[in-house]
């Protein structure tokens, strides 16, 4: 389910709590990969036990990220 109201929402599933949360929104795809890079920064690896997810308004996955 989305609850973002821009074009694009990031969400951080949290495996631990099994928790997703709309973190940030965007207006441009681009603009929530930039987020998703200077929030994380080098928590960004191969794999990762948390998930970030870019989500658009159809609620399709765009772009993906494993965090640790």
């Amino acid at each position: 389910m989305i609850s973002h109201k821009k074009e694009f929402g990031i969400y951080h599933w949290d495996t631990f709590d099994n928790a997703t949360l709309l973190i940030d929104e965007a207006d441009t795809l681009k603009e929530a990969q930039d987020k998703v890079e200077k929030k994380y920064k080098d928590r960004i690896r191969p794999t990762g036990a948390d998930q970030v997810d870019i989500v658009n308004q159809k609620g399709e996955i765009v772009d993906k990220y494993k965090v640790g």
